[in-house]
Parts: structure tokens; C-alpha cells; sequence
């Protein structure tokens, strides 16, 4: 008589990187399959997180690339304003 589990599966945290296959695999075993859709999913997260913080930060970007534009004409005229013409 065999006896069945009712214990839960050992859930362990992903690996850092997840090997090449050095072989075709004509099934996918299912714990794969879910490792590489949590590894998506993380990756989508991660990505919506950067537009999120991008999106946030626009006004600063535009406020100092502003400034870098003011300053760097401001030079610009001061190095025109200070040669002199040649006649």
C-alpha cells in the first residue's frame, strides 16, 4: 500500500541565474514552466517600476536640463561677449 503525501511541496527562492539548456526539452516540467513565469513576472515589475520612477523624475530632468541649457549659453555669450572682432 502506498502511502500518499499531503505535505506541502519545499518552495525555495529562485537562483540568480537560470542555466542554458544544452539540450531540446519536448516537455517543460511544470515547476520550470512556473519558476520562468515568476522570473517574467519579476522582470515586468522591475520594468514597470523603472517608467514609474522616469515618469516621477520628468520635472527634475526637465529642471536641470533647463539650467544646463541657461548656463551653457550664458558661457557661449560670455566667450563671444569677451573676443575680441577682427575688423
Amino acid at each position: 500500500m502506498n502511502a500518499v503525501s499531503n505535505a506541502t511541496p519545499e518552495v525555495r527562492p529562485l537562483p540568480d541565474e537560470i542555466p542554458t539548456l544544452t539540450q531540446e526539452m519536448d516537455e517543460v516540467p511544470s515547476s520550470v514552466a512556473c519558476a520562468l513565469d515568476a522570473r517574467a513576472a519579476e522582470k515586468q515589475a522591475f520594468m514597470a517600476l523603472s517608467a514609474e520612477l522616469l515618469q516621477q523624475l520628468r520635472p527634475e530632468f526637465e529642471r536641470l536640463a533647463a539650467g544646463l541649457v541657461h548656463r551653457t549659453l550664458e558661457t557661449a555669450w560670455h566667450h563671444k561677449a569677451n573676443t575680441p572682432t577682427k575688423p
